[in-house]
């Protein structure tokens, strides 16, 4: 009698620093390879992808706010690091939701070569939703793991720059939109690992964030 084998463990999600370094190496990639003219078909595809990637990082980023800290487990600044890395989420979101035109419009997959910079930021971004729906780990950890976000957040600002120099009119004035998302994204997660001694304007920052 045959009996059924059961299903072989499935692997561990990587750790969230790990899972924000996949993501941040990814990203200088994609800023690299993107700021050469890309033929029409790679360069829809590419917008496509970004697309993915954005709404990826917000919907993981968002588990970072939740971050448990091992070693402070009463950490006074926790209430400040949420307030920030949510900002950074929504703000990705936001990021994100400017593209729905194009997608709406030309209806391109995000699909393409895997090896390619754009999908492999892709499943970067996918896989960090599984890293960091329960994180927890030391504030090191934790603080490297924002550190490495704000930067890759900060090369697809520069990518989406450079997909923006030869997109279409409209789809120019989305990109662009998307990119000062982005650029708050950056400015809300450094937020997130700056002492309140170090940040030169909080006031600012928090009338920044509640926009």
């Amino acid at each position: 009698m045959n009996t059924a084998r059961p299903a072989p463990p499935l692997p561990p999600p990587p750790q969230p620093s790990a899972a924000a370094k996949a993501i941040t190496e990814a990203a200088q990639a994609a800023a690299s390879a993107w700021t050469q003219t890309l033929p029409p078909a790679a360069h829809g595809r590419a917008v496509s992808q970004l697309h993915s990637i954005l709404r990826d990082l917000g919907i993981a980023s968002r588990g970072l706010a939740a971050y448990q800290v091992s070693d402070i487990p009463s950490e006074p600044q926790s209430g400040e690091f949420r307030r920030h890395v949510d900002t950074g989420s929504r703000r990705l979101l936001s990021a994100w939701q400017c593209l729905d035109y194009f997608l709406a419009a030309e209806g391109i997959p995000p699909s393409g070569d895997p090896d390619e910079p754009g999908a492999a930021l892709c499943k970067a971004a996918r896989d960090a939703i599984l890293a960091w729906r329960q994180p927890q780990g030391t504030a090191a950890d934790r603080d490297e793991t924002v550190r490495r976000l704000a930067a890759a957040t900060g090369f697809i600002a520069a990518a989406v720059l450079s997909l923006a120099t030869y997109a279409t009119r409209q789809t120019t004035i989305d990109l662009l939109t998307a990119s000062n998302h982005l650029a708050e994204a950056t400015a809300a997660l450094s937020a997130a690992i700056q002492l309140p001694e170090d940040n030169p304007a909080p006031g600012r920052q928090a009338a920044s964030d509640e926009r």
